[in-house]
This record gives structure tokens, sequence and C-alpha cells, in this order.
């Protein structure tokens, strides 16, 4: 082979290059370190990523997508410093990269600094031009922002325009779940959202398996508990009952209401968790008197129903109803609201609710939050 270097030193180097390249030892492009450190971040490694990461932008630093994991494995390992400067780094380099401004926002939850990361989030939820999954994952990470703030209303609003947009976002099934428990109090919606979550999120995380092992669990004793520690729900008598509810549905279906409330009465007390008798009892004393008195157990029956079938939509309906006639409205707030854990495309139950927010006051914020997002469900009309 000739050389047409000026000296044997240089010809040597060349020749040495020359077999690394052709051996495959040539100069790194990073990619894969960048590759074995997402896989290590996936897999909660976060020590090894770290490690992979820094060396893949050790080749390459000016790679925003190696900056952006990068920024993630040093978020998860609690060193805000570092990620402040990879964020500032991607910024210059990709200004107004989605990624990088989700990672913005994150950073700032992570640091407390909530009104930052809302103000992020809220951008980026609200910006048509982005993809849907974006916006749904802001609308999640602005979800996160608010129950954070004990704002709980805020908060499902945010998840749920999240999973309208994107009906596969587990993250945001995943937080409103937790909202319903901890939030609101409403374990078997809560229940529901987690089986959507587990069922969505098919990575064997460890997330995953808590929600498997412990807080399904957990929340299926719970609901069970409530059950059993209802008065008189040791001494359940449930063929009596059976007997009793026949007896009063003849009635009621005969116009024979009086006999009907006694006979649901009857049914009711002796299986004080039978969800047809609460509801036949409110039917009958609903059709037998209307004076005043009678609207108050009419809806005290209805209630007791709504207690004992979480998710039964049209019973929630007709008891919010009742207590927005009687002007009792923030146990009509409390019911519609349940109502929209149920069913939270039901514009009856949100309509609901807004009226029952926009009646009692200090409420009027969360009333426009609900009404944006009842707009945002809102059938489009055809052309």
């Amino acid at each position: 082979m000739k050389c047409f270097l000026s000296s044997g030193l240089n010809c040597f180097v060349l020749l040495v290059a020359m077999v690394a390249v052709l051996s495959g030892c040539g100069p790194s492009d990073g990619l894969s370190d960048l590759a074995a450190g997402k896989a290590a971040y996936e897999a909660g490694d976060f020590v090894r990523a770290e490690k992979l990461l820094s060396r893949s932008l050790e080749d390459v630093p000016g790679r925003v997508d190696t900056l952006v994991h990068y920024a993630l494995v040093k978020l998860a390992l609690g060193k805000f410093d570092d990620v402040s400067k990879a964020v500032a780094t991607a910024r210059t380099l990709a200004e107004g990269a989605y990624d990088v401004e989700l990672l913005a926002g994150q950073l700032a939850w992570h640091k407390k600094e909530y009104a930052s990361a809302e103000k992020i989030f809220t951008k980026l939820a609200e910006d048509t031009s982005l993809p849907v999954e974006v916006r749904s994952q802001a609308w999640a990470e602005k979800g996160i922002v608010e129950m954070t703030c004990d704002e709980i209303d805020f908060a499902r609003v945010s998840f749920l325009t999240a999973i309208r947009l994107n009906r596969k976002n587990a993250a945001a099934w995943y937080h409103l779940a937790l909202l319903y428990r901890d939030g609101f109090g409403y374990l078997e919606s809560s229940l529901e959202n987690f089986n959507i979550y587990v069922r969505l999120d098919t990575q064997a995380s460890a997330r995953v398996a808590k929600v498997q092992r412990t807080l399904i669990p957990g929340l299926q004793d719970s609901i069970r508990r409530t059950a059993s520690e209802r008065p008189g729900a040791s001494r359940r008598n449930s063929a009596a009952s059976a007997a009793a509810l026949s007896a009063a549905e003849t009635a009621f279906r005969k116009k024979r209401y009086k006999e009907a409330v006694a006979k649901y009465k009857e049914a009711l007390k002796l299986d004080v968790l039978s969800y047809p008798a609460a509801l036949g009892l409110a039917k009958a004393l609903e059709a037998s008197d209307s004076s005043a008195s009678g609207k108050a157990a009419v809806f005290e029956a209805y209630r007791t129903a709504c207690t004992l079938r979480a998710g039964a939509l049209s019973t929630y309906l007709a008891a919010g109803a009742l207590a927005m006639n009687m002007g009792r409205y923030a146990e009509a707030k409390e019911i519609y609201s349940r109502a929209v854990a149920a069913d939270p495309m039901s514009f009856t139950a949100l309509d609901g609710l807004i009226a029952a927010l926009g009646r009692l006051n200090s409420r009027g914020k969360q009333a426009a939050r609900y009404q944006r997002y009842r707009e945002m469900i809102k059938p489009i009309k055809k052309r």
C-alpha cells in the first residue's frame, strides 16, 4: 500500500485508524449506550442507566434524546442540579420541544415549585397543535400537581380530560384511582380505575405489582368491611327479605303504594344490604306521599340506595334531582359527584354537579372547570 503522508509516523497512524474502523472500533455514536440506558431506566436500574447515558453524552453531547433520558434518570435519583443543567442545555438545542418542556415541568414539581409546574403543563395541555398523546400526558401531569395541592375537583377534571384525549393513558387512570381513594373516598370507583390501569400498563413494573398485590386487595377488604359494619348487617335474612320484596313489587304494580311501602321497609329491615328494597322503597314513597315530609323520606330512601350500589347512575340522578328540588345543594353536589365518578360521560350528571356547585358559595371556579370538560365531551355535530 502506498502512503502519501509526510512521515512514516503519520502513515502508521492512518493504518491504525483504518484497522479500527474496519474492525468496528471507530468513534462511538453513542446509540448503543443510549438504547441500553433507556432499557436500564425502564427496568428501574437508575445507577446503570446513569452510567450508560453519561457515556452516550460524552460521545455525542448534542443529542437531545439522550439529554432528556439522562435528565429523567437524574430526576429519579433526586439529582436536581444535574437535571436543571440538562434541561437548560436541551432547551438551547431544541427550543420549545414538548418532551423537554414536560421534563421541565416534572423538575418544577419535584422541587415543589407547583405554580411553575402547573403553568408549564397547562401550556402544553392546551396546545392543540401537539399530538393528543402529548396533550393527554400534560393534562395528567397537571392533575398530579393539582392533586398535590389538594385541589381535588380540578385534579379530577384534568385526569378525566387526559383520559378523554387518550383512553390508553395508564398514568391518568392510576392517579385518578388514587384521587378517588384518598381525595374523594369513592372506594368502588377507585377499585374500578385501578383495574383499568393494570390492564393498560402491561409492563411488569413495581407500581403494577403494588396495585395488584396491595392496593386492589386493600380496597376490596375496605368495601367488604364497610358493608359488614352497617347496622343490622350481621342479622341479614336474605330469604325472608326476598319474599317480602316479591310481595312489595306485586303491591307496587297494582298501585297499592302504602302496602308496597310497608313491604319494602320489611324487606330492607330483613336485609339492610338489599339495594332493590331500598330503591323500591324510594319509588313507593314517591308515589304515595308528595308532602314535604314525604319528600324527605323519599330522599333518605334514595340516599340509602346510593350507598348500597355504587355506580347505579339512574339512582344517583334521581336522588340528585330531588336534593336540588329540596334546596339541599351540598348533598346534591356530593350525589352528582358520585354520579360523575360512575359515568364521567353523563351530561345529566355533569349538568347536575355544575348546577349544585353554582348554588354553593366559593365553588364557582370548580363549576367552571367542570363546564369546560362538559363542553369538551359534547358530541360533534355533523355538517
